[in-house]
């Protein structure tokens, strides 16, 4: 992948990581996460709400660092799952289960975090497969005859 093709990959993932985010957590669970607003949860957006981006662009650019690198078989759909769960097998699942296991979230969001964030996933998978094309295997070296 050429770092133009890169770059321009990165952007896309994380636009579409951005406003997956908000509406998975700040509209779907909204709800869910009201009891906990003020105890676990910071009570108003600040300044290190900032940080949220940052985490986001650090994920997704060794996302696509670590896919660019890989030769995922299939069509666009396959590569798409493949790369989604990958990244939420590395990314979103730990983290929320180390949240659960150190917060008293109940078991039910745990499960709707973990569904829609693999959900998620997958739609970032989509955006990568078909932003960053796909990695052609290396020409292989003709045979001594």
């Amino acid at each position: 992948m050429t770092a133009k093709r890169m770059a321009a990959t990165i952007a896309a993932a994380l636009v579409v990581s951005e406003v997956l985010a908000a509406v998975v957590h700040g509209v779907l669970l909204d709800a869910d996460y009201q009891p906990f607003r003020g105890s676990l949860l910071r009570a108003q957006a600040g300044a290190s709400m900032m940080l949220l981006p940052v985490a986001h662009l650090l994920f997704i650019t060794a996302l696509v660092w670590v896919c660019g690198r890989l030769n995922f078989a299939g069509g666009v759909g396959a590569r798409a799952m493949k790369i989604g769960l990958l990244g939420w097998c590395i990314g979103q699942a730990p983290l929320w289960l180390v949240w659960y296991a150190e917060q008293p979230w109940p078991g039910n969001l745990l499960v709707k975090q973990l569904a829609l964030e693999f959900v998620s996933a997958v739609v970032v998978g989509l955006t990568i497969a078909l932003v960053g094309g796909r990695r052609t295997a290396p020409a292989r070296m003709p045979a001594a005859v």
